[in-house]
């Protein structure tokens, strides 16, 4: 009997466990190559820090810049594991002028919104700042780095290939914002895994499940082949830039037509399967087939599948796990009309197909970069994992951890997944305190 093309379809994203454990062996082999300096998908880049012990004390600044509006927060962190608490937290919005003029013009407006919030909430006396700087950034050290293109339509000229904490200081010097020191420039990444290390010694990594994918690892730093300059701790977290990874992914012709269409053609493969950013793009691309072979839709193709980005990842929410009156009225929104039955069905089955998938090759990454953690602890590991997929998505979390258990086996009762949130803000801040503390402030040669 001759398949349906649905059925067709679902075999061709469909992720068995004979591929899980293919891809999370040649994630073990990219992860040493990149940690050795030899040619891997997957980069491997030192973080210059260890993960957080829960001991770290004091105040610290952070400073969240990840696009036109960004975060200053004052947070404290009372040791003994307990939660960090946000004292002070301000927003402040960049001009288009201030993003696309010169680095001096964006840098001096940071430094002036900066003075600004320690002026407003009396503070005087020097305070160390985790700086989440989320531009493409070759880390030098703890405390710098260089631009290495600008993104989210930033542009300010003479800062790429240039270091941009140095250029920060320079701006706090001339809006005379002297007791601010930057200890610390931080990654997303790395900070969820700081965010939950501060309350759980047993976090050993963490995972950005969202628009974006990527995963942060501690590790030994005896695995560590390449060049980390004055670092001496016996374990570092790195950032890996997991979204990059292109080994034995089970790609079919619409990943490769998202490829195509994407600002990064033949990059970030592993990204394009799973992040929240292309999910919707799969299933506008199936959905337009199935109207052109299977007049789906009477073979009609609505407005929302024809323009690019139309498709939103909330709209994949409603039709696989929603209401039926949330979808009806979110088909009447989009299409015009309400779905009948079989219509209704065919969405989820869709959405569903292209969801599960994300999640069981996300197990298998993170699995695969498991294997090289420093565990504190011999019986338990506690991943960090923070994104609107992992959070939001219906049943994505539940479908991830089961992906964990099939392909980890008995092992993987050890296994915590942990929602954990702002590693931009309250992990910049605790990376800040864990450099301070250890007093290991030294930028790489």
């Amino acid at each position: 009997m001759k398949s349906s093309l649905i059925e067709t379809l679902e075999g061709q994203f469909e992720v068995p466990l004979s591929r899980m454990r293919r891809i999370r062996g040649a994630v073990t082999k990219e992860m040493d190559a990149g940690l050795a300096g030899r040619k891997s998908s997957i980069a491997m880049l030192p973080a210059y820090c260890d993960a957080a012990s829960g001991r770290e004390r004091g105040r610290y600044l952070a400073l969240d810049l990840g696009g036109t509006n960004f975060r200053v927060m004052l947070v404290e962190l009372p040791g003994s594991g307990k939660p960090p608490r946000v004292i002070a937290e301000a927003k402040y919005r960049l001009t288009p002028g201030q993003i696309t003029g010169s680095g001096a013009v964006l840098f001096g407006a940071i430094a002036g919104y900066l003075g600004k919030f320690l002026k407003d909430h009396e503070i005087t006396s020097e305070i160390a700042l985790g700086y989440t700087f989320s531009f493409p950034v070759q880390l030098l050290g703890i405390d710098e780095g260089i631009l290495m293109k600008w993104t989210k339509d930033f542009s300010a000229s003479g800062v790429v290939g240039r270091k941009v904490v140095a250029i920060q200081r320079q701006a706090l010097a001339g809006k005379k914002v002297r007791c601010v020191n930057i200890v610390a420039l931080a990654n997303d990444t790395v900070g969820t895994l700081q965010a939950q290390a501060v309350l759980d010694p047993d976090c050993g990594m963490g995972v950005i499940l969202g628009t974006g994918f990527n995963i942060a690892v501690r590790v030994a730093s005896r695995r560590i082949r390449k060049e980390t300059g004055a670092y001496r701790g016996k374990s570092m977290i790195i950032n890996m830039e997991t979204g990059n990874f292109n080994k034995v992914l089970p790609r079919n012709h619409y990943d490769r037509r998202v490829d195509r269409d994407s600002g990064n053609v033949a990059h970030q493969f592993a990204e394009k399967m799973i992040a929240g950013k292309y999910l919707p793009q799969l299933v506008r691309l199936v959905v337009r087939d199935l109207i052109r072979k299977e007049r789906f839709f009477e073979g009609h193709v609505p407005t929302v599948f024809v323009e690019r980005d139309a498709f939103k990842g909330w709209h994949m929410d409603v039709f696989e796990a929603g209401s039926r009156k949330a979808v009806q009225e979110l088909s009447q929104d989009l299409f015009g009309r309400q779905l009948d039955p079989a219509e209704r069905r065919m969405m989820a089955r869709v959405c569903r197909m292209v969801s599960r998938r994300s999640a069981r090759i996300a197990a298998s990454l993170i699995l695969g970069a498991l294997t090289r953690v420093e565990c504190r602890s011999k019986k338990r590991v506690t991943v960090a994992v923070d994104g609107s997929l992992f959070e939001k998505y219906p049943g994505y979390s539940r479908v991830l951890a089961a992906a964990i258990r099939e392909l980890a086996g008995p092992a993987g009762k050890g296994i915590r997944l942990k929602l954990t949130k702002d590693g931009s803000g309250i992990g910049a801040a605790v990376i800040a305190a864990v450099v301070t503390e250890s007093g290991d402030m030294r930028t790489a040669s």
